[in-house]
């Protein structure tokens, strides 16, 4: 009898054992194919076009970006040059209605393109790829969803998500929005990402579930190690071209930014949606609204998509002193282990941080309507006490004076912004080590 029951523990305890064991060798379920490494970066017709869009249209954007008309730090200089090589179409390609039942994909699944619009899906893309552009397509789409339709037949919903991606793979697509217009249950996006990994090519893939749900099959990652079947994940709802709502989804990115385990990292980043720098009109206040629009997505490692119209010259003269600061778009680039984070909220102001490997970028700004004064203290940033040296990333100018134990900015402006580089005057040791808080130490000479 006692040896029947230390029998059945040994081998209860055996099955529990393996049982563990095969959990912890589970792979975990991530792209991992080297994509997206840094925040991706490019243009997207969305936000500048809506639905009406063409061909036609898309070649003059690819010419667009690829022309060095204009000057970065004295060298002519093209979008794609600055890292803007990413042409994305969205929604509007389609032929609404004219599958079965009002839907746009065949009886074989075959989305259906409108071809008096797009004519000819792979000569575009093998047009963006000869002039050095990645391309990147939108699918699930919203203006004329059908995916309800389909889901009323299961094996007619495979066949079109299957579909989806044959779609990619013949016209040759380097990435895809994946929207999640009706896709409730995921099971449109989990069959095409399956299908896009049997393709053998690595193609950038965003999960534009607008923040819905978490976990598989597509929601938001929920840690900073397992599952992020992305590259990229929406933070929120869709942006609109005023400076409050892009303050909002600013805000959508904070439960990604763990200071000790960010969920948004290199491959799996979060992203609070395309920019809307040239969306907010052609006064002064304006032009500060896109800069500091523009220079919060760059702290917060936000993908960086432009989606304005490229080929007014009126416009893109008007912001490009703004999106071509190269220095902004560095810190946005760089991985030192932590994507950036909200590091103090003093009513309407608020200052973001994030580190460098030689130092720390600081985001002041202004969400009010009158100026504020706004200070931190260098222990809240992050960093030891010590002499730092000031970089004014907007003005792109060393300031002659440096701090030592916190920082302060008065009478900044209506949506105004100052960005800073701190740089210390003795080097620092790599952020975190032998210090588990996070904070930056200075090398003591020995």
């Amino acid at each position: 009898m006692t040896s029947g029951r230390s029998n059945g523990y040994a081998t209860s305890l055996c099955v529990l054992l393996l049982a563990a064991a095969s959990h912890l060798l589970r792979p975990v379920e991530s792209l991992d194919d080297g994509l997206a490494q840094t925040p991706p970066m490019g243009w997207r017709s969305w936000n500048a076009y809506g639905g009406d869009v063409r061909d036609t249209l898309i070649l003059s954007v690819a010419d667009a970006l690829k022309r060095r008309t204009r000057l970065a730090d004295g060298v002519p200089t093209s979008f794609a040059d600055l890292g803007y090589y990413r042409l994305g179409i969205d929604d509007g390609w389609q032929a609404c209605g004219e599958g079965p039942r009002q839907a746009y994909h065949g009886t074989d699944g075959t989305p259906l393109v409108n071809n008096t619009r797009f004519r000819d899906l792979k000569a575009l893309v093998d047009y963006g790829h000869e002039a050095g552009l990645l391309m990147d397509f939108y699918q699930i789409n919203c203006m004329c969803m059908d995916t309800y339709i389909l889901n009323v037949n299961r094996t007619w919903a495979r066949q079109a998500w299957k579909g989806n991606v044959i779609q990619l793979r013949d016209a040759g697509f380097d990435g895809v929005k994946i929207d999640n217009c009706g896709d409730d249950d995921g099971q449109g996006y989990a069959i095409m990402m399956d299908e896009i990994k049997k393709t053998g090519k690595p193609i950038l893939v965003e999960n534009c579930n607008q923040a819905h749900g978490k976990g598989p099959p597509r929601g938001l990652p929920t840690n900073s190690s397992d599952w992020c079947n992305m590259h990229m994940f929406r933070s929120g709802g869709d942006i609109r071209s005023n400076f409050d709502d892009t303050m909002n989804k600013l805000q959508r990115t904070i439960p990604f930014q763990d200071i000790n385990q960010p969920i948004s990292r290199p491959g799996c980043w979060a992203f609070p949606d395309m920019l809307e720098v040239g969306n907010f009109g052609a006064n002064e206040l304006a032009t500060i609204e896109s800069r500091t629009h523009f220079f919060a997505w760059c702290i917060v490692s936000s993908p960086l998509f432009i989606s304005f119209d490229v080929t007014n010259d009126e416009t893109v003269d008007r912001i490009w002193p703004i999106i071509s600061n190269r220095e902004a778009i560095s810190i946005n680039q760089e991985w030192a282990g932590h994507p950036g984070r909200l590091a103090l909220t003093d009513g309407d102001g608020q200052i973001w941080t994030k580190k460098l490997f030689d130092g720390m970028a600081v985001l002041f700004l202004n969400r009010g309507e009158e100026p504020i004064d706004l200070s931190i203290t260098f222990e809240a940033i992050g960093i030891a006490t010590g002499q730092y040296r000031m970089r004014d990333i907007g003005l792109r100018t060393t300031l002659d004076r440096t701090v030592e134990d916190a920082i302060s900015v008065s009478n900044l402006g209506k949506h105004d912004s100052w960005f800073l580089k701190l740089t210390p005057l003795m080097p620092l040791r790599a952020y975190g080590d032998d210090h588990d808080d996070g904070s930056l130490q200075r090398t003591e000479k020995t």
